[in-house]
């Protein structure tokens, strides 16, 4: 009977962590340090707040600029929480596969999704595309997800990058590596080969930015 009650009171840290760290950017304009939000949650220590710190960056929600004190930043904000004011309009171009390639998204804009400025560097010529299959899983991208690519004809070794294939007139999203005159295109998947293709039928059309998680099993939203 006591081990129930007290299963009922936990707190669930993360949560907490994730929406004050919103309804203090939200207040102050700048994110809040390890022990700010220790003493704003009342946390028994820094150390606990690190540890959820680091699960939520594991999970993806956010991420952490090198030892800056400030240097948390939200990547999935609490519902009603995002900064609103401050979104950037990026054009959704359709889906592309994460497992076997798919035709080629139309270049015209199927709808728009809108983003905080601060997750990304650069606003300038984004566009988003919706992940489909399992193939870049070990790199928390998964199916459903929206990915944010700026469009660019050059990558480095190992990024992850939007690869048309010309001579199959598909697309697919995979790490690239140059080895000789061959492109090796990479899952992140442990079960899956990665494709091998000659350098002169790949096209580099982007490279991908930032990662939309699809955390809740159903589609992320697109304004039409």
């Amino acid at each position: 009977m006591k081990r129930g009650r007290r299963s009922m009171g936990r707190r669930n840290l993360r949560q907490e962590i994730l929406t004050f760290i919103a309804r203090w950017y939200h207040r102050e304009k700048t994110y809040p340090t390890v022990r700010e939000i220790q003493k704003g949650l009342k946390i028994s220590s820094p150390s606990v707040v690190d540890y959820h710190l680091r699960r939520l960056e594991e999970e993806g929600l956010i991420a952490r600029v090198g030892r800056r004190s400030r240097g948390i930043r939200l990547r999935h904000w609490p519902d009603g929480l995002a900064p609103d004011g401050d979104l950037i309009p990026i054009p959704f171009l359709g889906p592309i596969a994460a497992g076997d390639p798919i035709p080629h998204p139309s270049a015209e804009p199927l709808a728009w999704i809108r983003v905080p400025r601060l997750w990304l560097a650069s606003g300038n010529d984004l566009f988003a595309l919706r992940v489909q299959g399992s193939s870049m899983i070990d790199a928390l991208v998964g199916d459903g997800d929206l990915i944010i690519v700026k469009p660019t004809s050059e990558v480095e070794d190992g990024e992850m990058a939007v690869v048309w294939l010309m001579d199959r007139h598909e697309t697919t999203l995979k790490y690239v590596y140059r080895e000789g005159d061959h492109i090796r295109l990479q899952p992140a998947h442990p079960a899956m080969s990665p494709l091998y293709v000659p350098a002169e039928v790949v096209q580099i059309q982007g490279r991908v930015v930032q990662v939309l998680r699809n955390l809740n099993g159903l589609p992320l939203p697109v304004d039409q």
